[in-house]
């Protein structure tokens, strides 16, 4: 596994991995301290869809443009062929990076099978380690596949451009955000298409919250909604800073978001798609999104 980074923790399943310089990131990507910039607005020459599967409470997701294909999360255990035959269906082999936002087991889960399927160009994680089973599964399969691997940094960014997205991938903030707050360290990705901005936040509680709404990015059009719809404290100002048009709730319907979540958003008038209902499609053409539902039968 070849594996790039600008600071990293002692990890022991990484520790024999081949470090490369800090200079630069694979596949033309750039990793620094944070500048919190946005990114500039490309011309637009094509659509970009998002599409977010229904795998319960947990994310799983691809980002598509013309030329490339950026998955971000892979939901649990077995959830990566969902993943997989969407793409393979279209005649699709190759993703160009694959974003591992942390490494609870609802979002690293499918990992290992989306490298082995499709050849993965590079992916991007963040810089602490796990001792959970689907996270070593993936581990172990990027090494056994030759998979560069990219760790951002506490406070560190990278930026990458994929046909007209301009996008940047945010790390937390902090090596230490208390017992049991792994969802803190989650990589956020800010994406500008055309006139349209998107939002991932990953699992953010209210510390890495806070942090994405220190880097005043601006507004966006979408946003998927951080922490599986659970409310938090800083859930209000989060909306209030970003104030989305549309967003994505990743839920089941036994585990649905909570309560407080879904009456704040009804109450802002923000366009809310629950992933338990269906696999949620969300096409950018630059000045305009169109937001689909699936009916919930792939469960």
């Amino acid at each position: 596994m070849k594996m790039q980074n600008i600071r990293r923790k002692t990890a022991s399943l990484l520790a024999a991995a081949c470090l490369l310089p800090a200079a630069g990131c694979a596949s033309g990507g750039t990793s620094q301290q944070s500048s919190a910039a946005e990114p500039e607005a490309r011309a637009v020459t094509g659509e970009v869809k998002i599409t977010a599967f229904n795998v319960g409470k947990a994310d799983a997701m691809v980002v598509q443009s013309q030329n490339s294909v950026t998955v971000i999360d892979t939901g649990n255990k077995g959830d990566g062929k969902y993943i997989d035959k969407y793409l393979s269906a279209q005649g699709i082999d190759t993703v160009d990076r694959m974003i591992i936002t942390h490494f609870d087991k609802d979002h690293v889960g499918g990992a290992s099978r989306v490298v082995n399927k499709l050849k993965v160009k590079e992916v991007i994680v963040p810089d602490y380690t796990s001792e959970i089973d689907e996270y070593k599964n993936f581990i172990e399969k990027t090494e056994e596949t030759e998979t560069p691997v990219t760790v951002l940094a506490a406070g560190s960014d990278y930026f990458f451009e994929a046909d007209d997205i301009a996008a940047t991938i945010y790390a937390p903030m902090k090596t230490d955000y208390g017992k049991d707050e792994e969802n803190d360290f989650s990589l956020a990705l800010y994406m500008q298409h055309g006139e349209k901005t998107f939002l991932f936040a990953g699992d953010a509680e209210d510390a890495r919250q806070q942090e994405l709404m220190d880097l005043k990015l601006g507004t966006v059009d979408f946003l998927k909604f951080p922490y599986h719809g659970n409310y938090m404290k800083t859930t209000e100002a989060f909306l209030d800073a970003f104030k989305p048009k549309c967003t994505i709730v990743c839920c089941s319907e036994k585990e649905y978001a909570d309560p407080s979540t879904v009456d704040t958003l009804q109450k802002r008038g923000i366009e809310t798609y629950y992933t338990c209902d269906g696999t949620v499609t969300v096409v950018s053409d630059g000045k305009q999104l169109t937001c689909s539902q699936e009916a919930a039968a792939e469960k």
